[in-house]
């Protein structure tokens, strides 16, 4: 009987992915606990689906006990996980999301105004980790609406004139030296059950602390930045969050503004290549416009005015080099 068993297990070794089944009838004691232990030491790397002729566990031991299993037929299902050798990013993005197209320009909206306005003034402000490998990436696109700190957008401190290291804030009373982005939408840091509660405000949307405060109630300089709340004993803002692009508290992170030449110099990304998903066109014109395939005029619109331009000229020239129809066909018309 034994010997028998360890034959069954054994032809099951090259049924990986198979359905197998093991029919026993004298062996009443062939419980499922034996059975997981025998096929994880022949397929330590799958997942099983056990089946007893669709009774539950306590079932099944209920007629073990009662030696009821005389008909069992043992039902194994091996199924081997593997990565996916092609996936698509996007498909699988727009199945499990209802207006995908919409959700991600209002979601990278603020990215690609920023890129906008770097392509306009020459100026990129990105928010980085400090720490290599991580700091060769941009985590976020900084834009003139984007929120520092101190609560105050980035158009309310002072402009960057090319020498100047550090921008303070220009609103009265604000004792901001320097802009310092912080995440201001729930997406940026991975909260995205927020946006689903109904009574879920997205202006009044703030980051916390680890003590429970916002970076508002928190001192703006110096660091490390004492919370400012009656009876609070944090001595330091200590995210309670990490950004949702690397994975980082707040504190590894920099606010860095450069020119389009420095960037240049330093192997970094500038004007169009440095929009949401430049990698991935189709998923990039998806965050740009709002529309899922978007046509040539949708696409342009949605571009600086210089990218419209020679996009809008590189299709004309195109259509002009295309060849026409021959004259045997216009005389067949």
């Amino acid at each position: 009987m034994q010997r028998n068993r360890q034959k069954n297990m054994s032809n099951q070794k090259g049924a990986s992915g198979k359905q197998v089944v093991l029919s026993n009838k004298n062996d009443y004691c062939f419980r499922l606990l034996e059975v997981r232990k025998r096929m994880e030491i022949f397929f330590p790397q799958t997942r099983m689906e056990i089946s007893f002729l669709g009774l539950t566990k306590q079932q099944l031991e209920a007629r073990i006990r009662l030696f009821y299993t005389r008909d069992l037929v043992v039902e194994v299902r091996v199924k081997k996980i593997e990565p996916a050798k092609h996936y698509d990013v996007i498909s699988l993005a727009r199945a499990m999301n209802d207006n995908f197209a919409q959700q991600t320009k209002e979601l990278f909206s603020l990215e690609v105004e920023a890129v906008h306005e770097a392509m306009s003034s020459g100026i990129y402000v990105a928010w980085r980790p400090t720490e290599k490998p991580w700091n060769q990436q941009d985590c976020q696109r900084v834009c003139s609406k984007s929120r520092c700190f101190c609560g105050h957008l980035l158009n309310q401190h002072q402009r960057f004139d090319g020498k100047r290291p550090f921008l303070g804030c220009e609103e009265r009373g604000c004792a901001c030296q320097a802009f310092k982005f912080v995440p201001s939408r729930p997406e940026e840091v991975g909260e995205y059950w927020l946006v689903k509660r109904r009574d879920f405000d997205r202006a009044a949307y703030r980051v916390k602390c680890k003590c429970k405060h916002t970076h508002e109630q928190h001192e703006v300089h110096p660091p490390p930045f004492q919370c400012k709340a009656k009876g609070c004993g944090c001595s330091a803002f200590t995210s309670a969050f990490v950004c949702a692009a690397c994975e980082k508290p707040w504190h590894l992170h920099e606010t860095v503004i450069e020119t389009e030449a420095e960037r240049r110099a330093a192997g970094r990304q500038v004007g169009e290549a440095w929009m949401p998903f430049s990698e991935l066109p189709e998923l990039s014109k998806i965050a740009l416009t709002g529309v899922d395939n978007p046509d040539i005029q949708t696409l342009a619109d949605a571009l600086p005015p210089e990218a419209r331009e020679r996009l809008l000229a590189e299709q004309q020239g195109h259509q002009t080099q295309l060849p026409g129809p021959s004259k045997s066909s216009r005389l067949g018309q």
